[in-house]
């Protein structure tokens, strides 16, 4: 039986662009000051035009598994996330797990996908278990984020 072949790696930049522009939106809409939201916008464009110039440059890398993008987009999200735990020192803790949440899962994510060329020089067997840390940050990244939900949503009961 022949093994079928199916490269579906072009999805994978529709996810690391889609996250990157949600998330500084997000970002955008949370901070206080006109200058972080300007800087927001600035570094997001900035981010995105650097990687339309190697898409143009290079369309090639439009099929393969984009190390410079996932950098670009996983580390300004990480930076906003830093900053936005720095403003919550002294503003209210708005955000705070989603924050956190972001954090932890970017951090880990993005050092999984960065090693990813390098995992597949592997034993195959131990090629997956990357992939399933990357699950698991995955549903810590979630937990924060319905954590956050149910603080922020809950009904409070009067005593």
């Amino acid at each position: 039986m022949s093994k079928l072949n199916i490269n579906n790696l072009y999805l994978s930049h529709f996810y690391f662009i889609g996250q990157f522009i949600v998330l500084g939106l997000f970002y955008g809409t949370i901070f206080k000051t006109q200058k972080l939201k300007k800087n927001i916008l600035l570094l997001g464009l900035m981010g995105l035009a650097v990687i339309l110039v190697q898409y143009i440059f290079d369309p090639s890398q439009f099929f393969k598994f984009n190390l410079f993008e996932i950098s670009i987009t996983s580390l300004l999200v990480l930076i906003f996330a830093v900053i936005h735990l720095y403003n919550m020192l002294t503003e209210k803790k708005e955000f705070y797990y989603i924050n956190w949440g972001i954090i932890i899962y970017l951090s880990g994510s993005t050092i999984l996908f960065i090693a990813g060329n390098l995992v597949v020089t592997f034993n195959r067997e131990y090629t997956i278990w990357p992939w399933i840390l990357n699950s698991f940050l995955y549903i810590i990244y979630q937990l924060f984020i319905t954590y956050e939900w149910y603080k922020s949503f809950s009904k409070r009961t009067i005593q």
